[in-house]
């Protein structure tokens, strides 16, 4: 059963990676050396993979009949393991340690055996072993030259899946921060840390997630989709924001517009039919079939015209907001062209990030054909070949940006570099110190130079450079010692990587990669142009016939009244209706009680309608009272959580089409906080003093 599911997880890796074939014949050959050592006794093999019973074992009978296998011809580790298991149940650690220390020497730098090393190790709890193979991970990735062992952080990650299937919650989040730590870069795993700690409340682990949320930003593709996806999200939330408000305060403001056609329009026509008019008006752009987006705009020019100053401003700023949506597309699109595979940044990310690789080198040199005198692409095709070990070809490659008079800290750090890599330490040094003078905060070059004086046996001024390395930048030197071994090939000095400056400068550069979109069925630049035409012109109107659009609204019973029929009543205007009932009354002080009592019914009155409004949208309430910024808060909070409940489809991942994982139903929180704000909506919406 465990080998048939062991099976599984190894195939769907098979699936998600990139050289598919290639790691097909590593973990098969992996299957079988671990079948052929655990099958010669399979009961036993079922205790080892973590599945037997292990009182039911007679470790000493195992002992016997594993050492005839344990020779200098017998290169397979997982004998050894199986070896060191018949000590280790024994409480003989020291033989155990040996024999599980002997199996990883074996290993080599196959790193697939030694993760199914690993994880056996970890079905039985043995951390000194476990410690061991996480430790040769490190090593390999040196070995190699390799920044991350991708294939082996996504085996992780299915099998943290599994386990966690299992509801062993521990071992899973044990193998996603082994997983991270392999590939730091892979939003997949961090994803499915944060999903485990809030779904077990395993909080224990928020600290793993957060360092893994950071790693990630830092590495540059992940920060160009995190753009992409901060962009076109404020894109969609703009134009809901703009929608939502627009409604809302188009309700406010609907009695003034009737009101507007029946006082204002000078036709002969009675009551009933210019209120007709008055429909047809604001439907005129459905009834001519252009799209509804079109006809919100044509209810946000009313608005304008229609409300007070204070919504007034509102009203402009998301128009201007509005205005911006083409720019803000053309930055969006710009990032996205970015991550083309064959793009100019695209590739210098991956110099950065990669060891060795001849078709990355093939697409460097292809891209310097078309721009020949591009900074960038010499400095990553330079950085490339000092990671295969030619060391010429990278100098001259460096010296291609010399002679064009580029000067960066960066440049000379990593000429240095190579210098140092050729046994030239007095040109090293020179280089080193000229990084020093055009970058004085870079870490790497003070590093480097400690480094060359260690070789000099100078070695009160090696640890000087030391220091004031880590005084610049602690964690990538501290991290860069700990891990480096002067025996592993290529590994004792830092090289830096392409400067930021020279990704953002392609990246401002970049010609648009394609037409505008259409949001919502209309061209994002009809969009603009229709929010700047209803600045325009609405203000044009305002500011000519401001006093014929001033509609107040009558004090006793909240209608629409204007210059023409409004009355004024103990320092108050009211309408005639009003008036007429209060001049009917004989005493003066029943007026003012009377007056008092209209007021009283129009404040309960308005109160009902704000608590239902206040339950249509969260701030729908506080809009209708007048308090616009309150009201706006709460409705472009709601549009937020409501937009995030249908961004899956709408933002952008580095893997897309990875449906694995542990999953966390963010929209019941996003549910949850959106009925949240109702009831505040609800709550707060009080009744007039």
């Amino acid at each position: 059963m465990k080998k048939a599911k062991l099976s599984i997880l190894l195939l769907t890796l098979l699936f998600v990676c990139i050289n598919s074939q290639e790691i097909s014949d590593v973990f098969k050959q992996v299957i079988m050396l671990e079948n052929d050592a655990f099958d010669f006794y399979p009961e036993y093999g079922e205790i080892l993979r973590g599945e037997g019973y292990i009182p039911d074992a007679d470790f000493d009978l195992m002992r016997i009949k594993y050492r005839e296998f344990i020779n200098d011809s017998n290169t397979n580790p997982f004998y050894y393991v199986a070896y060191g298991f018949t000590f280790h149940y024994k409480k003989q650690n020291d033989s155990a340690s040996f024999y599980f220390a002997k199996a990883s020497e074996l290993a080599g730098t196959d790193y697939a055996v030694h993760l199914r090393l690993y994880q056996i190790y970890s079905k039985h709890v043995i951390q000194y072993a476990m410690d061991k193979e996480i430790e040769q991970f490190e090593k390999i990735k040196y070995k190699i030259g390799a920044i991350a062992l991708p294939e082996v952080a996504q085996y992780l990650n299915i099998s943290a899946i599994e386990e966690y299937s299992e509801k062993n919650i521990d071992r899973a989040a044990e193998y996603l921060i082994l997983a991270n730590k392999l590939d730091p870069y892979n939003p997949d795993i961090i994803e499915n840390l944060f999903n485990l700690t809030i779904r077990e409340r395993r909080f224990e682990y928020i600290g793993y997630a957060i360092k893994m949320l950071k790693d990630q930003l830092s590495e540059s593709f992940n920060k160009f989709a995190f753009i992409v996806n901060v962009l076109r999200y404020s894109r969609y939330l703009i134009l809901t924001v703009f929608f939502v408000m627009t409604v809302m305060l188009f309700i406010r403001i609907s009695d003034k517009y009737m009101y507007f056609f029946k006082r204002y329009v000078r036709l002969p026509l009675d009551v009933k039919q210019k209120s007709f008019l008055g429909l047809l008006v604001l439907f005129l752009p459905l009834i001519l079939q252009l799209n509804p987006v079109i006809w919100l705009f044509y209810i946000g020019f009313i608005v304008f015209l229609l409300t007070e100053k204070k919504e007034r401003i509102i009203m402009i700023l998301m128009l201007l907001l509005v205005s911006l949506l083409p720019q803000i597309f053309r930055v969006e699109n710009s990032v996205l062209g970015m991550m083309n595979p064959d793009d100019n940044v695209s590739v210098m990310i991956k110099a950065d990030n990669t060891y060795w690789d001849i078709k990355l080198l093939n697409k460097i040199n292809n891209l310097i054909d078309e721009q020949p005198f591009n900074t960038p692409l010499l400095f990553a095709k330079a950085k490339l070949f000092k990671k295969g070990g030619y060391f010429e070809n990278a100098e001259n490659e460096y010296n291609k940006i010399l002679l064009k008079k580029d000067e960066f800290g960066e440049l000379y750090n990593n000429i240095g570099n190579i210098m140092y890599l050729n046994g030239y330490y007095a040109k090293a040094i020179e280089n080193y110190k000229k990084a020093t003078e055009l970058s004085p905060t870079l870490a790497q070059p003070y590093y480097n130079l400690g480094q060359v004086y260690l070789k000099k046996m100078e070695l009160t001024v090696s640890d000087d450079y030391v220091r004031k390395g880590k005084e610049m930048n602690y964690e990538l030197v501290s991290s860069f010692i700990e891990n480096a071994e002067e025996k592993y090939y290529n590994t004792e000095i830092i090289d830096c990587n392409i400067p930021e400056k020279f990704i953002w400068n392609e990246f401002l550069r970049k010609k648009k990669a394609s037409d505008s979109p259409v949001m919502m069925g209309v061209n994002i630049n009809i969009l603009s142009f229709l929010a700047i035409c209803l600045i325009i012109f609405a203000s044009i109107l305002i500011f000519f016939f401001r006093k014929t659009l001033r509609i107040e609204r009558c004090h006793t019973c909240g209608k629409p009244i204007s210059e023409g029929d409004r009355r004024r009543f103990s320092e108050a205007y009211i309408c005639e209706d009003d008036f007429k009932g209060l001049e009917e009354t004989l005493s003066d002080v029943f007026k003012a009680r009377k007056f008092e009592s209209l007021i009283r019914l129009r404040k309960k009155a308005f109160f009902r309608k704000r608590k239902f409004f206040s339950l249509i949208f969260p701030g729908f309430g506080k809009i209708l009272e007048g308090r616009t910024i309150k009201g706006y808060l709460l409705a472009v909070t709601a549009s937020v959580l409501i937009l995030l409940l249908f961004s899956e489809n709408l933002l952008i991942s580095k893997n897309p089409n990875l449906y694995l994982g542990i999953h966390f139903e963010y929209r019941f929180v996003y549910g949850g906080l959106i009925l949240f704000l109702y009831l505040i909506s609800f709550i707060i919406t009080k009744e007039e003093k």
